[in-house]
């Protein structure tokens, strides 16, 4: 079944900002959040709600791109990184392995970014 954004963000709990349990019980947020710390990094509150509500796909191209900018980025002493793949944007924290905020290609366009000392491109 395809939902519309305001679907997904109407289940968001503006209380506690936990998503609502499916049919099944499982709660999304949890197995997301599970599968990318294994993946080597992690992903903040506030990115994992930007990339509910803008539909953010990350796929395993995207997860291996993150983890490969996230070690260049490290390797020259960059703290905060904007990192480009695939079209989509992630501000990431280096040194805790923390994307911060995402961006879909759409909105990428007069886009400024602020409190960031490196780029990688991908």
């Amino acid at each position: 079944m395809v939902r519309r954004v305001d679907d997904v963000s109407s289940r968001i709990n503006q209380t506690t900002g936990s998503i609502s349990q499916n049919n099944t019980g499982v709660n999304f947020r949890d197995i997301f959040e599970a599968k990318l710390k294994v993946e080597g990094f992690t992903i903040s509150k506030h990115a994992q709600e930007r990339i509910l509500v803008r539909g953010i796909e990350i796929g395993k191209e995207e997860i291996e791109g993150i983890n490969k900018a996230i070690d260049l980025a490290n390797s020259k002493g960059v703290r905060e990184s904007l990192v480009l793949v695939n079209g989509k944007a992630f501000v990431i924290n280096i040194p805790t392995r923390t994307v911060v905020t995402a961006i879909e290609e759409e909105s990428l366009k007069n886009r400024i970014f602020t409190n960031i000392d490196g780029a990688v491109i991908l």
